[in-house]
């Protein structure tokens, strides 16, 4: 497959007019379809993925209403697909030439590839020249099945079922998440090659095995319900059947703690695109980790730890180097049961969502030479409380 477009060519006549539309025509299924085009194809010796997983837990009764689980899982996935990274790209030593690559010489395939196309002119750069499909922009691998992911997890969990009115669920997870892929799969189907992918390196998948971005080392999440046992009575079905026990007041709560999700950090401008890679990340000249006591919505990690590369180079930053904010909630719910005549009973909810009012603050952005590089400027729904009646028959 490959993307069709039709070219201006002297910046002064139009390409086409609106009116009369386009007239670029599909390009026939030849062995030199889409030259001078971005394309993309598929590698048929990849096969399909396979997750292989394993587990082992132990639980154990501590009373009759009281159990305690601790177990540990796996996981690994192998054969993911990365559909978006640019194999059309020169090789890190190649880049490492510098300026001589931009140097302009005649164009071997002017008359072959089509003046259409920004490859059709009488020159052309020595990268273009350099690369493993020169008379091509954008070479990308649909579903390049080359990623793996591997994940381990050790998780707590004391549980009181319902006993004398109190229930209640306390669960802890510690984990963690690694892979290659997560930056650049996408489960849409493309309509055309990519070529700003976020990939530092096309041929060197090891800078891009990182910490992935839906890795969540703790998750602390507790819940609660207790039937406040005052004034409880008998509810009696219209039928005369007698109904369960309506209580005056029932008490519940949730609350989750978790760890920030890691945040891609790139650069305004990538000097490298002309020589095929998708993306340049910066240098990392410093701990980008800011203490606890030091973070705030101005600054959320060490923005003087990051330095943008220039032309020529590959930045030395990891893919996910710092992590955006955790997350904080409590809710919480009131509910008043009144027992009425015919078995029937009236209730009553109070709920508070984020009773803590703590803001779920948004990611800061990440774009070195960006004024607002390291800032938060948006957060979830403050706190909601919400009143509800319900009749019961």
């Amino acid at each position: 497959a490959s993307d069709v477009y039709k070219r201006q060519l002297d910046n002064l006549t139009p390409a086409f007019t609106l009116a009369s539309g386009p007239s670029v025509a599909p390009i026939p299924r030849t062995p030199t379809a889409g030259l001078g085009q971005g394309v993309f194809a598929v590698d048929r010796d990849l096969g399909s993925g396979y997750v292989q997983q394993w587990n082992a837990s132990l639980q154990r009764t501590l009373t009759s209403n009281i159990s305690v689980e601790v177990a540990y899982t796996g996981s690994k996935i192998t054969r993911v697909g990365i559909p978006d990274s640019n194999v059309n790209q020169l090789t890190a030593g190649q880049l490492a030439q510098g300026a001589s690559l931009l140097q302009r010489v005649p164009n071997p395939y002017i008359g072959v590839i089509p003046q259409s196309s920004s490859l059709g002119d009488p020159t052309i750069t020595v990268a273009q020249l350099l690369k493993p499909y020169p008379q091509y922009t954008t070479v990308s691998l649909y579903r390049n099945n080359v990623g793996t992911t591997i994940y381990h997890g050790a998780y707590v969990k004391l549980e009181q079922r319902l006993s004398g009115g109190l229930s209640y669920l306390v669960s802890y997870t510690r984990s963690t998440l690694r892979d290659d892929a997560s930056s650049v799969f996408d489960a849409s189907i493309l309509t055309g090659p990519v070529a700003n992918a976020p990939v530092a390196d096309s041929f060197n998948r090891r800078l891009e095995r990182d910490t992935s971005t839906g890795d969540i080392p703790h998750v602390l999440v507790a819940s609660t319900v207790w039937d406040v046992p005052f004034g409880a009575s008998r509810a009696h079905h219209p039928r005369g059947v007698v109904g369960a026990l309506v209580n005056d007041w029932t008490l519940a709560g949730v609350v989750t703690l978790q760890s920030g999700v890691p945040l891609a950090i790139a650069q305004t401008t990538n000097n490298n695109a002309f020589a095929g890679f998708g993306t340049q990340r910066p240098h990392l000249v410093g701990d980008p980790e800011l203490p606890a006591d030091e973070r705030s919505t101005s600054r959320w990690f060490n923005t003087s730890a990051f330095v943008a590369a220039p032309q020529f180079a590959i930045g030395t930053s990891s893919r996910n180097p710092v992590r955006g904010p955790g997350y904080r909630n409590l809710d919480l719910a009131v509910i008043r049961r009144v027992a009425l005549p015919a078995g029937t009973a009236l209730e009553i909810r109070g709920e508070v969502f984020n009773a803590t009012n703590t803001p779920p603050l948004g990611a800061p952005n990440t774009t070195v030479g960006a004024a607002a590089f390291g800032t938060i400027t948006t957060a979830g729904d403050p706190r909601v409380v919400q009143l509800a009646v319900k009749f019961l028959f």
